[in-house]
This record gives structure tokens, sequence and C-alpha cells, in this order.
């Protein structure tokens, strides 16, 4: 048998992280924190599930091939209104979160990994109780989570970002400081269904894509 041409090999290994990077990416924005991110035969969740309701954030009812989903749910805080431990209980979702034991959410990050996707936990406050912000590394493209923290320090330290998901004070916090987010896309999140016409909310970085979406709107992450 013939051994391929050299050249030819060339080209297929060429073209394959190509093909990779082509396919879509979109988030759903299931409501107050929750996205889901569709990532081929793997599903990222932020601050999902919740309890419906909880302090006047948006309801919503799971969705209908939950059960057989696989994916990780990544978690920046315990507030009711960012998990809801009884309703993770019915899932075959992955756990990352900051009260977790260590081991298991090394575990967590590691199985992740097997999947191309890499998980960068940071430490940031939220009144008295653990709470940690995520970067998210996936195909040479870096998400920021920025959960519910008050300090914008660590996003305003991260550079080269993809898309950043905030809240509305902190993106309030940074225009105060007279500070730019180095971000490409930047997503609101964290309110609720009835403010999204009139909510108000200063540029937060130049030439960037700003979506403040609706329940149940679909987000393409990366154009």
């Amino acid at each position: 048998m013939r051994s391929p041409h050299p050249s030819l090999i060339v080209l297929l290994l060429a073209t394959l992280p190509l093909g990779l990077s082509a396919q879509r990416v979109n988030a759903t924005f299931i409501g107050n924190c929750a996205f889901r991110i569709g990532l081929e035969d793997w599903t990222l969740f932020t601050d999902f599930p919740y309890q419906p309701g909880h302090s006047g954030y948006d309801t919503y009812e799971m969705p209908a091939d939950m059960a057989d989903v696989r994916g990780t749910a990544l978690i920046t805080h315990g507030h009711l209104d960012h998990f809801d431990s009884s309703r993770f209980a019915g899932t075959r979702l992955d756990l990352i979160a900051p009260f977790q034991a260590e081991a298991a959410q090394a575990a967590s990050i590691a199985r992740l990994e097997a999947q191309g996707i890499y998980i960068y936990p940071q430490a940031t406050p939220h009144g008295d109780m653990p709470h940690a912000s995520y970067i998210v590394s996936l195909r040479g493209r870096r998400l920021y989570i920025a959960g519910d923290t008050e300090d914008p320090a660590h996003l305003l330290a991260s550079r080269d970002l993809a898309v950043v998901f905030v809240t509305p004070w902190l993106l309030r916090t940074v225009h105060a400081q007279g500070k730019r987010i180095d971000a490409r896309a930047v997503v609101v999140m964290h309110h609720e269904a009835a403010t999204v016409e009139g909510l108000d909310l200063p540029a937060p970085c130049d030439g960037c894509r700003f979506v403040i979406p609706r329940q149940g709107e679909v987000i393409e992450l990366f154009r």
C-alpha cells in the first residue's frame, strides 16, 4: 500500500482545527444568571438549576431533556437564586462550585478537560459566603462568568476575553471607575424579564457586542 503524500497529510491536519472552530457555540438564556451553552457532546450550565422565582427573579421550567443531558453545572455561589440542590439532584450533571470539597471539584475539572474545556475558578467577594468567578477556555477562546461579585478587579485584570457574562451592578461599578472590559462581547445577566426594555447601562467595552438577552433568547457566542 502506498503511503499518503506528505503534502496531503499536512493539508488534512491544517483543515482539522478550522473545522472545529467553524462550529457554532450558542448560549440559551434560561433566566437570572443561568445559561445553557451547547458544546457538541457536552453541555455547560451556569448557575443552574436555581430555585424558580426566588427573590423575584425569573421562573422557568426544567428542560424536557434534562434527565438525559451530559454536562457540568458551573455554580458561582450557594444562594437559591443561583443553585437549588434539590433540583440539581434530579440531573446527571457534574458540579463545580466554591462550596465543594477540593478533591471533588478537581475531579469535575479534570473530566471537563477531557472534553477540551478548561475551567479556572477565582475566589471573588460576595457578601459573607464562598463565591467564585470563572474563566472558561474552549477552542482557544475565553469566557468570563462573573457571578454575583461586587468587585470587578479580577475581571478588569483579565485580558483577551471572547465573551463576558456580567451583572448590571458590576457594569455600573466598572463605569464609575472609568475602566473598560477587554472583551469582544458582553452579555448582561441577573436582570428581571420585565426590566429588559428599560435597563439603561453604560457601554462597558470598545467596539464590542453588548447583549441584554430576553428569557429564552439564543446567543451565538463566537462570530
